[in-house]
């Protein structure tokens, strides 16, 4: 997996919640033989209370190599909404935020606005490989 904008190691605020909060560049490799579709995750493993997802996205077809817009199903990130947010530690901190594409041997079924639990739930036994980047945020 690999990103221009992340490219430093550090996130631009541009793709946090102190600018427009987009998804910034993320590009991965052709998954392993069998791969049906994909799944992302970002997450960061700085916040309290085992860590806190920012955005999941499966169903992403195969024949991709970067997310979409209007494309696979978003469940609800730990803001409570659907979809894609950003970096955002408190401030005077810096987190690591780490983003995770899984090559998936089969199209996920799950109900939109699914959660963290359905999404660790689902993907069980059926992760053919995965990448991760990491950057930190610092505000």
């Amino acid at each position: 997996m690999s990103s221009r904008d992340l490219a430093s190691g550090h996130w631009p605020s541009a793709d946090t919640c102190d600018g427009s909060d987009d998804v910034p560049d993320l590009h991965w490799t052709a998954g392993p033989s069998g791969t049906v579709s994909y799944a992302l995750q970002l997450f960061d493993p700085d916040a309290p209370n085992d860590g806190f997802t920012h955005w999941m996205l499966v169903n992403e077809p195969a024949d991709f190599r970067a997310p979409m817009p209007g494309t696979g199903v978003s469940g609800k990130n730990d803001f409570g909404h659907e979809g894609y947010e950003g970096p955002c530690p408190p401030k005077g901190s810096t987190h690591r935020y780490v983003f995770t594409v899984y090559a998936v041997d089969t199209t996920l079924r799950l109900n939109v606005l699914y959660d963290h639990a359905d999404f660790q739930r689902t993907l069980k036994g059926h992760v053919l490989g995965q990448a991760s980047l990491t950057a930190t945020y610092s505000r």
